[in-house]
């Protein structure tokens, strides 16, 4: 029977009288992302790529969900198949994943597709069939790649075109070279991601830099505050960066300045973490002057870094847009760039890492 999906909004206690309510801190789901636990019943969270996936025995199944905006967008995937799109209202509501499903084992996964402007969740829990229950996931995913970046890294505009507006109907990091390349590899995927920021220097910023650059501001839960911190407690497999472009892409990116920070982000991530592989990726907005010089300054950090035996750091660019797979809201890339770019990523990585491609 083909599942109700996604977007029925019901009252909270009316469901819940005749369905049983599953706790945010139930053993079976797992988490991936950057998320405040610290409310253990009510986690919160804001970046892009933030998954919530579980298993679970009956016919329907419900998540409620507190939005402090209401802009957030999430894909929701049923059994491993990407079945729609969840539109998250402003406050406390229930929302109806799948209803209607034949009587067996399911998984489910929400993904966020929006970048933290469009405002913080918190996961309240699931509600499923009286008598039925969380089971454990079936599909394990032993990898877990992250990567830190900009609009890019984000989606944004990649489902727009040049004559549209950017907002949260025009991004999908599910569709981005990042969240594609995690799924190649059946992987765990965290994003640490914000439009318009940069290594030093955001969008335009000054030259001397922007206080609330990715370095300073990466061991945060919440890019905007300043607690709680993010604990580190899992070490990804390999983490990539992509950063550089909103340094350079407009008059005034200073090298040295570029050099010092994302040297400094390569050691926070060597430190806090077990020493992961890390890539820095270039690609694929920059063109012309920015792009050799960004490429140049990379090349040389990965060499430096190495210098130090903390870790393997490798360098890899991707191949830069030049329209003949469309343009993307203010210019950015489209979904069928990234598409090629995952392509590119993944088989670095499987050379890199010695992982066979799973899908």
């Amino acid at each position: 029977m083909k599942p109700l999906l996604s977007g029925l909004l019901i009252m909270t206690l009316c469901f819940a009288a005749s369905g049983r309510t599953i706790s945010p801190d139930h053993q079976f789901i797992e988490y991936t992302g950057r998320i405040d636990f610290t409310d253990s019943t009510a986690p919160a969270f804001s970046y892009s790529g933030v998954s919530i996936r579980a298993c679970f025995t009956g016919t329907n199944i419900s998540a409620v969900l507190d939005d402090n905006i209401g802009g957030n967008i999430y894909n929701l995937l049923l059994d491993g198949k990407l079945v729609d799109t969840l539109h998250v209202a402003r406050g406390l509501k229930t929302y109806v994943l799948a209803k209607g499903l034949e009587n067996r084992a399911h998984e489910i996964e929400l993904f966020k597709r929006t970048e933290e402007m469009f405002g913080k969740t918190r996961f309240c829990g699931f509600i499923v069939d009286e008598g039925s229950s969380l089971i454990p996931i079936q599909n394990k995913r032993s990898r877990l790649i992250e990567y830190i970046g900009d609009s890019i890294t984000c989606g944004y505009g990649n489902e727009g075109g040049l004559d549209q507006t950017f907002g949260p109907d025009t991004e999908n990091h599910f569709m981005t070279y990042a969240a594609i390349t995690s799924r190649q590899f059946n992987a765990r995927h965290l994003a640490v991601c914000k439009s318009g920021i940069g290594i030093y220097r955001n969008y335009d910023g000054p030259v001397e830099g922007s206080p609330d650059n990715m370095a300073q501001f990466y061991p945060r839960i919440f890019l905007w505050d300043p607690k709680p911190e993010y604990d580190f407690a899992e070490t990804p497999d390999l983490v990539c960066i992509n950063l550089g472009t909103n340094d350079f892409s407009t008059q005034g990116g200073d090298p040295i300045c570029f050099r010092d920070n994302y040297l400094r982000l390569i050691d926070t991530l060597q430190t806090r973490y077990d020493n992961p592989d890390i890539v820095c990726l270039l690609g694929p907005m920059l063109s012309d002057e920015a792009l050799a010089t960004v490429r140049h300054l990379l090349q040389n950090i990965v060499a430096d870094a190495n210098k130090e035996g903390q870790g393997r750091v490798s360098f890899f660019e991707m191949s830069p847009q030049t329209g003949d797979r469309g343009m993307g809201t203010d210019y950015h890339p489209t979904v069928a760039q990234h598409q090629k770019n995952a392509l590119e990523l993944t088989g670095f990585i499987a050379k890199l890492k010695g992982w066979e491609i799973s899908r």
